[in-house]
Order: C-alpha cells, then sequence, then structure tokens
C-alpha cells in the first residue's frame, strides 16, 4: 500500500486505476450544508417514512423512504431541491473519491456506507411488515421496477426477491441499536396542551364527585331537610265539620 500523504488537496491514500484515494472531509466551504454528517436523528425520521415509494419514482420523489434513505429528500422525507442527506451526505462529506459517483466504490468507506445503508432498509423492511405494495410497478428508471432484473448485478436477480428481511430470507442480520426520534418543539408544545387540558378535566372530575359526596352526606346526617310533611292546616281543613273536635 502507498504512504499515506497530505497535500493541498486532502488526504491522499492507495492508488486506484482512477489515481489515488482522496478525501478531504468537510472540505467543500463552498456548500456549508455537505460540511457534516448525518446523525442518528436523521435515521430515526427516515425510518418513520411508510412509503417505501411514491410518484415520480425517482430523485424527486416527496414521502418516499427510497428517496429519503438515498439523500435527496430532507430525513422527514420531504423533498428539497437543495438537501443532501443520509447516504448521499455521506458521500459529499468525504469531498473526494468517495464524493464522485463513478469513483466512490474504489474507497473502502464506500462498504461501510453501503452496508449501514442496507441495515436501515433492512430495519425499515421489520416495521412495516415487508410491505411491497408501494414498490412501483412501472413507470421507474430502468431496472427499478418490481418485477425488473437489478442493474447492473449478475447473476440477474429481480427487485423483489431482495425486497424481504435478511435474517429470515438472505442469512445476514445486523446488530444496531437505532435512536429514537427527538420531539420537535412544536410537538412538545401540543403534548404539554394535551397534558394539561387532561389534568384540568380530573381536577374538574374530582372535584364534582367530592362536592356532591359531601352534598349526599348532609342529607343523610339531616333527614328532616329533606322529607316532605303536610301542614297541619291542610288536615284541619280536611275535617268535615272543623269546629267540632274529634275522638
Amino acid at each position: 500500500m502507498a504512504q499515506v500523504s497530505s497535500d493541498a488537496i486532502g488526504k491522499r491514500h492507495a492508488g486506484t486505476e482512477g489515481g489515488p484515494i482522496r478525501r478531504n472531509p468537510a472540505g467543500n466551504v463552498a456548500r456549508p450544508m455537505v460540511q457534516r454528517l448525518p446523525e442518528p436523528q436523521d435515521v430515526a425520521q427516515c425510518l418513520e417514512v411508510g412509503l417505501f415509494d411514491t410518484p415520480p419514482f425517482f430523485s424527486n420523489s416527496t414521502d418516499s423512504f427510497r428517496n429519503t434513505v438515498e439523500g435527496y429528500s430532507d430525513p422527514s422525507g420531504r423533498y428539497d431541491p437543495a438537501v443532501r442527506s443520509l447516504h448521499n451526505l455521506a458521500h459529499l462529506f468525504l469531498n473526494g473519491t468517495g464524493g464522485q459517483t463513478h469513483l466512490s466504490p474504489n474507497d473502502p468507506i464506500f462498504v461501510l456506507l453501503h452496508t449501514f445503508t442496507d441495515a436501515v432498509f433492512d430495519e425499515w423492511l421489520r416495521r412495516y411488515n415487508s410491505d411491497i405494495s408501494t414498490f412501483p410497478l412501472e413507470n421507474a428508471p430502468i431496472g427499478h421496477n418490481r418485477h425488473y432484473n437489478m442493474v447492473p448485478f449478475w447473476p440477474p436477480v429481480t427487485n423483489d426477491e431482495m425486497f424481504v428481511t435478511a435474517p429470515e430470507n438472505l442469512g445476514y442480520s445486523y446488530e444496531v441499536e437505532w435512536p429514537s426520534r427527538t420531539l420537535s418543539v412544536s410537538e412538545i408544545i401540543t403534548i404539554a396542551v394535551v397534558a394539561a387540558l387532561i389534568l384540568v378535566a380530573l381536577i374538574f372530575g374530582v372535584t364534582t364527585w367530592i362536592v356532591r359526596a359531601r352534598r349526599n352526606k348532609d342529607e343523610l346526617q339531616q333527614p328532616l331537610l329533606a322529607e316532605q310533611y303536610q301542614r297541619y292546616a291542610e288536615e284541619y281543613e280536611k275535617l268535615p265539620n272543623p269546629n267540632q273536635s274529634m275522638v
């Protein structure tokens, strides 16, 4: 392996047919948004995108897990032409061999990145029960329809054959501790408001029950207040001759 050295471009590593492997992490000052790596919360958000793919089944699809994990959409699934996230962001962060589509497989980091991307895909399949109903049957790019052979792999294998969880079907598994998504400010406010309303309702209910219980207790202790009795004048008026006494 060639000796590692530094130059103005970045770090140069073992040579390939495309020249020495170059890396200059976060060195693309012209694009500040690619001067960082994807964060665990990005992965957590991506795993919440429930549809595998949506029209037009391309790099401008929105609410598409495929497009989100690939990195053309915001981690939440919203398409934004200015965004590069997850898989794409990791490539661009390297800012060298790994950031060029036709050369990136020459960088050994390529294997690690795509292995983790496959792990994310496998976790998504587990969470959504390998639902292939949103995998496009037609109108996707060449080699990307559901029953088409994956390109450029040989021997041929179709996309739907690979749309399965790894441990049960492919003989391997990943050991990953998946991050949980942190709540946004709006979600925290919504939860706080709902919790406050529930608390007020509980306090009102308990207070009403206590007042009614005390009222019932007072009525039991003073039965005369609750009974209705005829007045003496009413009994007197019912007598045949009120001026005569009766024995």
